[in-house]
Order: C-alpha cells, then sequence, then structure tokens
C-alpha cells in the first residue's frame, strides 16, 4: 500500500492537524473576533459528545441555551452572520455526515437571547468506514473464490481474513489479492478486515456467511446501451474482482470457445458493434468451474418518421426469442418487455417526458409537431441458463437515442409537374401532389432557377389550385423553375426536378431550332410537334411530328405570304404537353416587273403589271422615265396596272427605265430600278 494512503487513516493522531488546517481559512463566527458586537456565547452538545466517528454519522444536538429563534448551520463555512441561512430547530437531528474520506464538519448554533445575538461552534471529524470491498465466486458446493481488488475504497495498510474453518488468520499487504479456497461444507463464515497501524475507532465488520451453492458476484451482464451513430455500444457487468472474458456474435453466428473478443475487469466496456442489425453478447469466466452471464443483444433503432401531423412512427429490431447460445454451458432468452423513453424538448430544454410499454413499431402521439422529440427503446430481457436446473437472469438493453426535429427534416420532392408559355410573355406551371409525405401540406413554393441557383419567386396556400402564373421573357431563352413545400408542422421538402419551358428560335436557312429541356421534371418528353399558324385566321394545325430526340427541323414557307408563324410543343407521359414560345418569320416581298411590254391587242403582255408576293405592301410607286431621265408616267397602289399612254397620247416604242418605291408592313421600305422594252 502506499504511504500517502496509510496516513489518511491514522486519524486519531492528526485530527488535531487537519482541524487546525480547516479552522486556518475559515473560522468565522466560530471565531469570537468575528461576532458582532454585543454578542454572547452560549451553547449546546450533542448526544454522547462526539468528536470524531465513521461515516455515515447521526448525531442529535440539544440546546443549553435557553435561547429563542435556535437554528442550526451543520455545514458551516465561515459565513457572517448577515449571510446565514435558517435551518434546523431546537432538538435537531442530522443524518447527512457521511463521506468517502476523511472530512471535517462544523455545526454552528445561532440564536437570540434578551434581544442579543449567541453563538456557538462544534467540530466533528468524519471518515469512512474501514469495511473493505471484497467479492467472491462459488460452485460446485464446496468451492470459494475470492477477490480483494486494487481500489480507492480499499485503502488500507493491510487486510486480515478469518476464513472460518480453523486455519491461521491471513494477512495480505498487497493488493490485488486473489485466493481460492476448497471446503467440506455448503456454507461458511468469514471475516475480512481492513487494518490500519493506528486505530481508527470505527467498528469490526461483522462475520459474513457465504453460500457454496449461491455463486455470490456472479456475472451479470446489468446493461447494454447503443450509443450514438450506432457503431458502438456500452456494455456494463457485474462479477468477481477478476478479468472476465467477453464474447461477441451475431444471431446467425455461434460463440467460438475460447475466441473471446476482449478481457476485462466487471465495469463498463465500450465495444464496436458488428455490421448487422443486432450484437449479442455473453460474459465467461472460469474457476474452478464455469461462470456464465446471461445472453443479451442491442436494440438498432430504426427510422423515426411523421405519421401524419399528430404522431411519429418509431421502429426497432427486437430482441429474438427462445434462440439458445452455447459457451460450454447454454442461456436463452425467453421473454423481452419492450418500454419507450421519449422526450418532448423546445429551445433544447425538455417540456414533457414519459415512459410507454410499446411493440416493436409504434406511432407515437406528439402534442406539438413543432418540437422536437427524442426516443429511446429499453427492453427488459429475461432469460435462462440452461443448468439443472435451470437459472433465471435478467438485464437491459438500450437502443440509441435518437431525435426527430421535423423544422429539419427534408421531406421528399415533388415530382409530376409541366411548364409551358402561354404568352409572349407569360409562363404557367402546373403540378401534381404526388409526394409520399404523410403531413399535411401547408404551403407551396415556386423558384427559379438560374445555373444552380434557387430564387424563391412565389407561394401559394396548400388550399388553392396547384399552379402558378407569371410573367417571364420566353423570347430569349429556356428558363427553369422548381416546386416545393412546406408542411403543417414546418418541414420543408426537397425541390422537384427543374422544369424548363422550350425556347423555340429561327435560323437565316428557315431551319427551327429549340431547347430540349426536360418540361415536365421527372417525365421525359415522348415526341415533338411543330406547330403552324395561319397567316391569316390564326388557326393552328400540326405541320410535323418529330422525334423525342429532334432539336431542329427545316421549314417550307414559300406558301406564306406575309409571315410563317410556328410554336413546338412537346407530348409527355399522359397526355401532358408543353408549349415553346411562338416564332413569326417575316415573308421577304418579292416584285416582278417585265422586261418587255406590247401593248397591241393581242391580249398578251397588254399591260405593265407588277407580279409577286404583295401580301406585305403598304404602298408603292412606280416611276417611268425615257433614256434622258424624263419622267414619263407615275404609278401607284390605286392604280397598280400601267398601260401605253404619256400625257393620253401613247408611248413610242423604246426602252424605259423605272424606280419602284415600295412600302412593307413593320416601316420596312426598298427601292428597285430597272428598265422594260416597250414593242408595238
Amino acid at each position: 500500500m502506499n504511504s500517502p494512503s496509510k496516513y489518511a487513516f491514522r486519524f486519531c493522531s492528526i485530527t488535531l492537524l487537519i482541524l487546525a488546517s480547516k479552522f486556518a481559512y475559515s473560522q468565522g463566527l466560530c471565531d469570537k473576533n468575528h461576532w458582532p458586537l454585543e454578542a454572547i456565547e452560549d451553547g449546546f452538545k450533542n448526544d454522547g459528545e462526539i468528536t470524531a466517528d465513521c461515516s455515515p454519522l447521526t448525531v442529535k444536538l440539544k440546546d443549553h441555551s435557553a435561547g429563542t429563534d435556535i437554528r442550526y448551520d451543520f455545514y458551516y463555512n465561515g459565513r457572517a452572520a448577515h449571510a446565514l441561512d435558517k435551518v434546523g430547530n431546537k432538538d435537531s437531528v442530522n443524518a447527512l455526515f457521511s463521506s468517502t474520506h476523511v472530512e471535517v464538519y462544523r455545526i454552528l448554533q445561532y440564536e437570540k437571547k434578551n434581544g442579543k445575538d449567541m453563538f456557538a461552534c462544534k467540530t466533528i471529524g468524519v471518515r469512512p468506514n474501514n469495511k473493505p470491498v471484497f467479492s467472491y465466486s462459488t460452485c460446485n458446493n464446496n468451492f470459494l473464490n475470492l477477490n480483494l481488488p486494487q481500489i480507492p475504497a480499499n485503502n488500507f495498510d493491510h487486510y486480515t481474513i478469518e476464513w472460518g474453518d480453523n486455519s491461521p488468520i491471513q494477512t495480505i499487504t498487497t493488493l490485488p489479492f486473489s485466493a481460492n479456497k476448497p471446503y467440506s461444507v455448503t456454507a461458511k463464515t468469514i471475516r475480512i478486515k481492513g487494518e490500519n497501524s493506528i486505530p481508527t475507532g470505527c467498528s469490526t465488520p461483522p462475520f459474513q456467511t457465504i453460500l457454496m451453492n449461491a455463486d455470490g458476484n456472479v456475472l451479470k451482464i446489468t446493461q447494454l446501451e447503443v450509443l450514438a451513430g450506432s457503431n458502438k455500444a456500452n456494455l456494463t457487468f457485474t462479477g468477481t474482482f477478476d478479468t472476465e472474458e467477453i464474447y461477441q456474435r451475431t444471431p446467425s453466428q455461434n460463440y467460438s470457445f475460447p475466441n473471446f473478443k476482449h478481457q476485462s475487469n466487471p465495469g463498463t466496456i465500450t465495444f464496436d458493434l458488428i455490421n448487422n442489425p443486432q450484437t449479442c453478447f455473453m460474459v465467461y469466466k472460469y474457476v474452478a468451474c464455469p461462470q456464465l452471464s446471461g445472453e443479451i443483444g442491442t436494440i438498432r433503432l430504426g427510422s423515426i418518421v411523421p405519421f401524419d401531423t399528430n404522431y411519429n412512427r418509431i421502429k426497432w429490431q427486437e430482441i429474438q426469442n427462445n434462440q439458445t447460445s452455447t459457451i460450454l454451458n447454454a442461456s436463452k432468452i425467453k421473454n423481452v418487455i419492450y418500454d419507450l423513453d421519449w422526450q418532448m424538448l423546445e429551445s433544447n430544454n425538455i417540456i414533457n417526458q414519459k415512459t410507454l410499454n410499446v411493440n416493436s413499431i409504434f406511432e407515437h402521439p406528439v402534442l406539438n409537431c413543432e418540437a422536437k422529440y427524442c426516443y429511446q427503446v429499453v427492453a427488459k430481457v429475461q432469460g435462462e441458463w440452461s443448468v439443472n436446473p435451470t437459472v433465471p437472469y435478467s438485464t437491459i438493453s438500450k437502443s440509441e437515442i435518437k431525435c426527430i426535429d421535423r423544422k429539419t427534416i427534408l421531406a421528399p420532392p415533388l415530382s409530376e409537374g409541366r411548364v409551358g408559355v402561354i404568352d409572349a410573355d407569360v409562363i404557367e406551371l402546373e403540378f401534381q401532389d404526388n409526394s409520399s409525405w404523410p403531413v399535411n401540406k401547408d404551403q407551396y413554393f415556386l423558384y427559379k432557377y438560374i445555373l444552380g441557383v434557387h430564387t424563391k419567386i412565389d407561394s401559394i396556400v396548400a388550399s388553392q389550385s396547384k399552379k402558378f402564373s407569371l410573367k417571364d421573357n420566353t423570347t430569349a431563352e429556356s428558363l427553369c423553375y422548381k416546386v416545393g413545400f412546406k408542411d403543417m408542422c414546418g418541414s420543408e421538402s426537397a425541390l422537384s426536378e427543374p422544369m424548363g419551358t422550350i425556347y423555340l428560335q429561327a435560323s437565316e436557312d428557315d431551319e427551327l431550332d429549340w431547347t430540349t429541356n426536360a418540361p415536365f421534371g421527372n417525365s421525359t418528353i415522348q415526341s415533338f410537334e411543330l406547330i403552324s399558324i395561319d397567316e391569316n385566321t390564326s388557326t393552328e394545325f400540326i405541320e410535323k411530328i418529330l422525334g423525342q430526340n429532334t432539336k431542329n427541323t427545316s421549314l417550307n414557307i414559300s406558301v406564306k405570304d406575309i409571315e410563317a408563324k410556328y410554336k413546338i410543343r412537346a407530348l409527355g407521359k399522359g397526355n401532358i404537353n408543353s408549349l415553346s414560345n411562338q416564332i413569326s418569320i417575316p415573308i421577304e416581298a418579292l416584285f416582278l416587273v417585265p422586261d418587255v411590254f406590247t401593248p397591241n391587242s393581242d391580249n398578251m403582255n397588254n399591260l405593265l403589271e407588277i407580279k409577286g408576293k404583295i401580301s406585305r405592301v403598304n404602298d408603292y410607286k412606280l416611276t417611268i422615265s425615257d433614256r434622258w431621265g424624263n419622267s414619263m408616267k407615275e404609278i401607284t397602289d390605286e392604280n397598280r396596272n400601267g398601260d401605253r399612254k404619256h400625257k393620253g397620247t401613247p408611248l413610242p416604242s423604246a426602252t424605259y427605265f423605272y424606280k419602284l418605291s415600295i412600302g412593307l408592313t413593320g416601316n420596312e421600305s426598298f427601292i428597285k430600278p430597272g428598265k422594260f422594252e416597250l414593242l408595238r
């Protein structure tokens, strides 16, 4: 034993030193120099006038002062008179002088007498009881194994063992100590004393009767608890103060003796769990005969999910019953009772907590679905060792603690929807609430999605029709959107897949190109339709059907006079569709002026007719000049056909020059010069 431990119990010779050290820094009102003016001294006593004894110590106080309003401070620490707590009464009993080490307590009496303060103080030294801590196990009705561990409680100079079999008293000076003792009887009385060189005055421990068939400090797993993260567990077991072997397996495996997982004295050990829904443990020891704990398995707490607004659903892996495990002797779990410990927290403060008897799937009613709930499953396991006769055992298995805070849960996204162009600056997005989320929705949100960034731009309450209408420029690019929701408990969903408008544009060589961003979210495009719009009646008709991977198509606009108008329609599953923006291609105005003009009576080329695609013409003027630049005639859109007369006189055969000035829709205009031959 080390010397500091030894000196701690030489109490009788060092009490004055301890008291002196205590009072040196905190005498307070136990020193008359600290009393208020005119304070007087009187006294009290404790039964037996105890000044030192063993823990736990009960004292009874008697007043001898005849004062009034008497109070006691049993653990006085030097406070001033004005800071005293009023505790106790005139005849007071206190049994709280208990300590695992040497401690000095002061009891202060304070009262009034004839209007003056009165004080009295007594000191009591308390030291631990001198009962040594030991463990034992027995077997075969005649064998005893005894262990004295080296722990702080065993802080003695030496130990003596009276074996109760007329053998000499055995003295132990070094710990840890282990002894095996055979007996020829089924019960024996022994006494183990902790001794100090200087007596402590504490009582001598009594003899203890040990039954050779009672196993003593039997091996027992008291608790198995899975830790946060589900990868580790704390195993707590009792037994003798000796090294025990811990075995580990899954339900589908067998223990492999003597291939233990770990060796340890009784206490709490942290284990890595096998990557399996359940890990089982047993503790084994062999001294003269084998000893086994009962088997216990872990509980893996599974998913904790909202069942609806008012319930959380909790699932866990049950411990298997009636499955025999063997390490020399067999152990079998016979019955398991499950409790669910739960807590409701708001701002991390516990608002409510209870324990419920439950099954392997439980729907827990919640008081406030916006609060945080934490759960732990506790299994009370009862089993038996298959020895003759069978020996029952019981233990506790706890799952890890898991919490559900609905405000932090990401609900699954919506997946069915479509976005389409309604007008040049109007977009419509419709969606279906096909989410499997069981909690009622509160709001839906619309996000614009640009280069990986989501910006919330609109919201609707859940009771409205599931449609967003918004204004945006559809003629410059494809526009992408996502949809999400928030439920009645504050949980928000993941966002849907992006839904993009189809952007249509024309190239210079009379081709259409378009984007193929998915307008239907998760649903793919099945095909495209090229829609042509009549330039006069605005009637729409399908000009082509195109494959799902098509991104462009050529056009035939020769039949158009003013402009060619087109849209692309994407078709998806279930008759959903999405329209692109509309594009208009102006038709080039073409004018044909004859090279030869024969104003005779053969009904061929008699008139100077201007032909071509003239539907876009707003006005025009044709000026005819001779070869010297003299203006011979002007024809406007009011008189589109020219004749052969100049100022009423027929024009002679000759070469003439013209200039055609044309005004078109859209504020366009151009001038076309040329010449023709007039022949008679």
